[in-house]
């Protein structure tokens, strides 16, 4: 049973999810197609993850052998078969599997999967229904499109370090931005082509770069300097949003978001005790609260450092402000808030360990999702699932597309 159960009410898993019966597979390594084709199981598809036969690199992150915490984390609920891609049996496999398929993901660089004879038009000859998803670094064309594309590269030339690294630091920071966000963007795509092939009646192909994933998520940035000319930076956005960070006198870390409404403002000054404040020239309206951004941060910080975070906490929701504990990860499961939500689950990994993992956060009341299931180990459907895939090039082509949008 999970540590942190589901709310009362909020339907468990058990059914099969709203992808019960689409069919993945994916070619991916590292994170971006992984963490894409792991979103689709999370919502009940069945996911067969092709690996070359000494598998994706990341299992082996860190000396973990063949099953690493990071491999993990972005791929469970998947079965795991391996091919020699390069050779003549190691492809007709994978068309084999692509027939009988409703999606593949690849994230190969451009052209790789052309040259060893599984691109998109080749797919589509042996599955007119078929959504190919292929996810590149810099799109398929273009001066950067051949290079190397990892996720400090992306960040760096998609400018999402801009807008969370200060320049004085100058080093990559944060978590895979672009990996993770061009996964998200994949399966957005996916999900909406398999919505438009019920009325079309076969499938199509979709482009998705990692680099134009993160010009999409800083829609705001890219939008005002386009319009304004103004650049934005790791401040620009707490400072209109008039976002605060600080501590109590026990070093615990808490955060003031204040926004636009006034009443969040002459609320804090209560909060704090610091009616003064409303009289200083340079706090007298949100606008230049705004230009003095830093005045105000020091003004906080210098209050706060008196008592402690819970003290702060418990008089800023009494006064309705909204505010957060600034967790770490250690803290995250615990948050009172999160532990309600049952975003924990404990699955049985292939050793018969107990494992908690982080459990998806959108519920379906109707359709539900399928059970969690451990990331799979190396080749373990090399049998079955090849020979499922094998079996059914002589029989009648069938695919898991609605009813009425065959050829």
């Amino acid at each position: 049973m999970s540590p942190h159960p589901a709310p009362s009410g909020t339907p468990q898993h058990g059914a099969d999810g709203p992808l019960a019966g689409i069919r993945v597979v994916e070619l991916g390594q590292y994170i971006s197609g992984p963490y894409a084709a792991k979103l689709l199981a999370d919502l009940g598809a069945e996911v067969v993850k092709v690996e070359a036969p000494d598998g994706d690199p990341m299992r082996r992150w860190e000396g973990h052998g063949a099953m690493s915490p990071q491999f993990a984390a972005y791929n469970r609920g998947k079965r795991a078969v391996r091919l020699d891609l390069k050779t003549a049996d190691g492809l007709a496999a994978l068309l084999d599997l692509a027939r009988e398929a409703d999606v593949l993901i690849e994230n190969f660089r451009p052209g790789v999967a052309t040259r060893l004879g599984f691109g998109p038009d080749a797919l589509h000859e042996v599955n007119p229904h078929l959504i190919t998803c292929s996810i590149t670094g810099f799109g398929p064309a273009g001066p950067y499109a051949a290079r190397p594309a990892y996720d400090t590269v992306i960040s760096a030339v998609g400018a999402m370090y801009s807008q969370v690294v200060p320049a004085e630091t100058l080093r990559p920071l944060g978590p895979a931005f672009s990996d993770l966000l061009s996964g998200m963007s994949a399966t957005q795509a996916i999900l909406a082509a398999l919505h438009a092939r019920e009325a079309r009646g076969h499938g199509e192909h979709i482009d998705v770069s990692m680099v134009g994933s993160l010009i999409d998520f800083l829609t705001e940035a890219a939008s005002t300097y386009l319009e304004t000319g103004q650049v934005a930076g790791p401040d620009s956005r707490p400072r209109r949003a008039q976002a605060y960070a600080c501590a109590g006198s026990d070093g615990k870390a808490f955060v003031i978001h204040m926004s636009v409404p006034e009443k969040f403002w002459t609320g804090l000054l209560d909060v704090l005790e610091r009616p003064d404040l409303a009289d200083d020239p340079r706090f007298a309206t949100r606008e230049a609260r705004v230009r003095n951004y830093d005045d105000l941060d020091a003004e906080l910080k210098a209050v706060t450092e008196r008592m402690p975070r819970q003290h702060w906490l418990e008089r800023l929701a009494a006064h309705d402000i909204p505010h957060g504990p600034l967790n770490t990860v250690a803290d995250l499961f615990d948050d009172p808030q999160v532990a309600s939500m049952g975003l924990v689950e404990e699955i049985i990994g292939h050793d018969g360990t107990p494992l908690r993992v982080p459990a998806p956060s959108t519920r379906f009341h109707v359709s539900g999702r399928p059970a969690l299931r451990a990331a799979p180990r190396l080749g373990e459907g090399d049998g079955d699932v090849l020979a499922r895939a094998a079996a059914s090039v002589t029989e009648p082509a069938t695919t898991t597309a609605p009813e009425g949008t065959r050829a």
